[in-house]
């Protein structure tokens, strides 16, 4: 990405975000399972914080307007 610039950057910025932020929930979400309850707690009240990330960034992928909230 370090050679790209303005919309190219930006396009490949957002699908990179939004491809992360779907790993990291998957993972969160798994971890909500966990028997350690302070790791499971975590994992949980978290996720929704990503889960609205994830929403933002679909929303720059899109070029949309929410993003800027």
């Amino acid at each position: 990405m370090s050679k790209l610039s303005g919309a190219a950057f930006d396009k490949a910025f957002a699908q990179h975000m939004v491809a992360d932020h779907k790993k990291d929930i998957a993972a969160f979400q798994k971890e909500t399972k966990s028997k350690n309850p302070q790791v499971a707690g975590f994992a949980s009240e978290t996720l929704p914080t990503l889960q609205k990330h994830l929403q933002t960034a679909q929303s720059l992928q899109k070029g949309g307007a929410s993003a800027k909230q």
